[in-house]
């Protein structure tokens, strides 16, 4: 009985210590803190506001806008392509005036300055947009192999596509999820055809294509199996290829590192052999 009186005064003790001192969950606290969306900061509220005052006078290209509308839509974003442009020109604007102090050293110089690093901010804002959509495009291509293997797997009991995505869709990454999610939605609100068609549009990736052209003959009750056996099989060549290539590239990532090893080694050798030279020198006039 005393084990047992001890197991109950411990958890007694542990229910008043938590419910009085909270610090005990710091930890758990740190991590919804993690989760919570971070605060603007004084910059952004400022650029967010020179943003809006700007969004109202731009007037983009037609071609240009329905690209970056089509980006920004592909990708969850809900801002507007002038809103977007927008906030690239605010923010070019407070790179441009980060480099205002240069003017008190050269005029020409710092005038220069502003302008290059203005366009370079402008510029690199923009292509923000490609560089997400190929990490999206990369994400969902690696799981591609499996994904086609899951389906030629499900054909031989159903040739329901909605039972196939809904089934794959738990297993898979977070970012296929939220393509098949969309998929589905729009497969329920609309055609079949036209939802899997937009999955191939939003991704963008003809690696993809090739899989929602056989789920379009599943769809009209062609027999798949077959098709998606030889497409996980390339799947899976190319994904060994690609990891090849990275495997080749690897070595010349390492480079800059090794001239640092190789730089503090150096150093090393010198600091020892001065102390040594030094020591020796003490010793002689000693």
């Amino acid at each position: 009985m005393e084990w047992l009186a001890a197991i109950l005064i411990t958890t007694g003790a542990f229910c008043v210590f938590t419910a009085r001192f909270p610090g005990i969950y710091a930890p758990a606290r740190k991590a919804l803190r993690f989760r919570a969306p971070k605060a603007l900061t004084q910059s952004q509220v400022l650029q967010n506001q020179l943003a809006e005052k700007i969004e109202p006078m731009l007037e983009l290209d037609p071609i240009k806008r329905s690209q970056t509308e089509a980006l920004l839509r592909n990708l969850g974003h809900t801002e507007s392509p002038e809103l977007f442009h927008a906030q690239a020109l605010a923010g070019s604007i407070f790179a441009s005036a980060l480099c205002v102090v240069f003017l008190l050293f050269s005029v020409p110089l710092g005038v220069a300055d502003m302008v290059l690093v203005g366009f370079g901010y402008y510029s690199k804002r923009r292509k923000t947009l490609e560089k997400e959509l190929a990490r999206k495009r990369a994400a969902i291509e690696r799981e591609l192999p499996q994904f086609a293997a899951t389906i030629r797997q499900s054909l031989g009991t159903t040739r329901d596509v909605v039972s196939i995505l809904t089934s794959y869709r738990r297993v898979c990454g977070q970012t296929l999820a939220g393509e098949i999610d969309k998929t589905l939605n729009d497969i329920i609100t609309g055609n079949a055809e036209q939802a899997i068609r937009a999955l191939e549009s939003r991704v963008a990736s003809p690696k993809l294509g090739q899989l929602t052209r056989g789920l379009l003959a599943v769809l009209r009750g062609d027999d798949q199996r077959m098709y998606f056996d030889v497409l996980a099989e390339e799947y899976r060549k190319s994904q060994d290829e690609e990891v090849d290539r990275e495997l080749l590239h690897r070595p010349q990532k390492l480079y800059p590192y090794m001239g640092l090893m190789f730089s503090g080694f150096i150093l090393m050798l010198i600091a020892s052999l001065g102390a040594e030279i030094l020591t020796q020198i003490h010793q002689f006039f000693g």
